[in-house]
């Protein structure tokens, strides 16, 4: 009676199902790091795509970044956010007379070359996007309202100065009545900069006011 089973054969099955067991209990512990990740960043405030990435915001203070989101892209906790800008080719000068020929709408009948800038500080990296604005500057309004939930986040989660110590964690605050009413400025300042009626230093000033208030 012949066997065909050798020591060689039965060292190669088990190799194989101990590997196949490994993959599957490695697969099992990253669902459960994912899940607890997930957790932990909370529910999601907004989800942009800007500059050819989409940046998803939790209001447990985590970003993720990524050209496409999926189930590996990393929860990274966010330190700062902000949206800025670049003109070229023009001078303030003549954005100001554009702007008086065309009733305010300076950028309608402007040539100038506007670089939308946001960057996000996590505890991972520093995510710099940028992109060319366009004539109706739907990338300034995009950057602006991911600056304004980022900072809304973040506000949120700031413990107040000299606070005592506590014996049990602490809920995450929702943000106060002043806090809403900033936010809400500084959306109609980005709608009135995107319409023309505000110049760019103009926007940048104001906007810089109001988010100190956060």
């Amino acid at each position: 009676m012949n066997n065909d089973a050798t020591p060689d054969s039965g060292r190669k099955q088990g190799f194989w199902a101990k590997t196949i067991a490994d993959g599957k209990k490695a697969a099992e512990e990253a669902k459960a790091r994912a899940m607890q990740a997930r957790e932990t960043a909370g529910n999601l405030v907004t989800t942009q795509r800007f500059a050819g990435s989409t940046i998803e915001i939790y209001d447990g203070g985590y970003v993720r970044v990524a050209g496409f989101i999926s189930d590996s892209t990393p929860y990274e906790k966010l330190k700062s956010i902000k949206h800025s800008f670049q003109v070229q080719d023009k001078s303030a000068g003549g954005r100001a007379m554009v702007g008086l020929m065309t009733g305010g709408v300076n950028y309608l009948g402007s040539r100038e070359k506007r670089t939308v800038f946001l960057t996000l500080v996590t505890e991972r990296r520093v995510h710099t996007l940028k992109t060319t604005g366009g004539m109706g500057r739907s990338e300034d309004r995009v950057a602006l309202g991911l600056e304004v939930a980022g900072r809304g986040v973040l506000g949120g989660l700031a413990a107040p100065a000299l606070a005592p110590a506590l014996t049990t964690p602490a809920a995450v605050p929702a943000p106060t009545g002043q806090q809403s009413d900033v936010i809400e400025q500084i959306k109609k300042l980005g709608e009135l900069h995107a319409a023309g009626v505000l110049s760019d230093e103009e926007f940048t000033s104001k906007k810089t006011d109001l988010l100190n208030r956060l």
